[in-house]
């Protein structure tokens, strides 16, 4: 069996990169960690999607999973390294094989991991998807974030019909169209800009002098 030795993860129920890592994150530092290639499809479900683990590769990967921690070393009871020769991610499973975390890897970290796996063979891993809707994130953790807020905000302005109108204006620039509110939901939700920002410190302004 091929390992990757000492790298860092974040583990997470969603998938992080790391530039949307969070110092209040709970990180771990991996000692070693078994290491499979696979092709790209099999790469994308485990990547965004929940997959269980069956039978031998179970048995593969238990206990082959070591953490540093700051009294003695750690054994994840499932986990592995799993690559497509152009990007790695780290997955737990539970007891009974489903997909429980992932994290990505730092860059350096991750161009260690493809370069140790650039001569390995394709494995075949046992597994099967339970949940076949991707997972992927498309906005930062930081701009979720501000996105809620500013929901939040729109909501207790709701029904204040004055209010309403004056931010569909500042939103959408014009001043026709019906439920207003319902739209401006439907277009905050869509890519997120700097725009969100702007319109965040006048919901906040609007707010205060509710």
């Amino acid at each position: 069996m091929i390992y990757v030795y000492d790298v860092l993860i974040n583990l997470n129920e969603e998938v992080y990169d790391f530039y949307d890592w969070e110092e209040t994150d709970d990180f771990s530092h991996i000692r070693r960690a078994p290491l499979f290639k696979v092709n790209h499809e099999v790469y994308s479900d485990f990547c965004v999607k929940k997959v269980r683990l069956q039978g031998e590769t179970m048995s593969l990967i238990k206990d082959k999973t070591q953490l540093f921690s700051s009294r003695n070393i750690e054994v994840m009871p499932y986990g592995a390294i799993i690559t497509d020769g152009e990007h790695a991610i780290m997955v737990e499973f539970d007891s009974k094989g489903f997909s429980k975390r992932k994290s990505k890897f730092l860059v350096n970290e991750e161009m260690e991991i493809l370069d140790v796996s650039s001569n390995m063979k394709l494995s075949k891993l046992d597994y099967n998807v339970v949940n076949n809707k991707a997972r992927v994130n498309n906005m930062l953790r930081s701009e979720k974030k501000t996105l809620e807020n500013i929901l939040d905000e729109l909501s207790s302005l709701k029904e204040d019909s004055e209010k309403i109108d004056y931010l569909y204006y500042e939103w959408f620039e014009r001043q026709d169209g019906v439920n207003k509110y319902d739209k401006l939901v439907s277009s905050l939700k869509k890519e997120f800009s700097y725009r969100h920002l702007e319109f965040l410190d006048l919901l906040n302004l609007l707010t205060i002098k509710k």
